[in-house]
């Protein structure tokens, strides 16, 4: 109870700040808490600086890949930010990268 009350007001914080909100997902395709408030503060600092909003990249991954999103954050790897979008059809979750500047699919394949 306590780590769904903790994930709500995360949700509910980053959407105010207009970051990307990491979406509760069924067991075995969530990413570990840690990872996720990193991720969540991650998207915080830097959406500012993506040209592609949060919802024109999940309508990008959606067209891509029919499904719930089960999760959504920015992300820079070393080849620039991108915004991870994961939709999970039910049988599959795929992670979607988008360019934050362009909104250019760079990466598409089974979430691991």
């Amino acid at each position: 109870m306590k780590n769904v009350v903790i994930a709500a007001t995360t949700a509910v914080l980053l959407t105010a700040a207009g970051g990307g909100v990491a979406f509760a997902a069924g067991p075995g395709h969530a990413d570990p808490l840690k990872e996720r408030k990193q991720e969540a503060a991650f998207t915080a600092a830097h959406v500012g600086q993506a040209k592609v909003s949060r919802d024109d990249a999940v309508g990008t991954a959606q067209r891509a890949h029919s499904g719930r999103v089960v999760d959504v954050h920015l992300q820079d790897e070393g080849h620039g930010l991108r915004w991870e979008v994961k939709p999970d059809d039910g049988k599959h979750v795929h992670e979607v990268q988008i360019d934050a500047q362009t909104g250019k699919v760079v990466s598409d394949q089974l979430d691991d």
